[in-house]
C-alpha cells in the first residue's frame, strides 16, 4: 500500500509543476481568451491535486 501512496504523492509533485508551468504560461499571453482558459486549466488541475492530497490522508 506504501508503493500506491508514493506513486500518489509523486502524480501530486508531477501535477503541481505542470499547473505551475501552465500558469507561468498563461502570464505571459496577451490573449485575455487564450490566458483565461490555460488559467482554468491550471485551476482544474488543482481541484485534481486536491482530491489526491485527500487520498493520501486516508488510512
Amino acid at each position: 500500500m506504501l508503493q500506491n501512496k508514493q506513486a500518489v504523492v509523486q502524480c501530486i509533485q508531477t501535477c503541481t509543476k505542470a499547473a505551475n508551468d501552465i500558469r507561468g504560461t498563461a502570464n505571459g499571453i496577451n490573449n485575455a481568451g487564450v490566458r483565461d482558459m490555460l488559467t482554468q486549466g491550471a485551476h482544474h488541475i488543482e481541484l485534481c491535486i486536491r482530491q489526491c492530497e485527500s487520498a493520501t490522508q486516508m488510512p
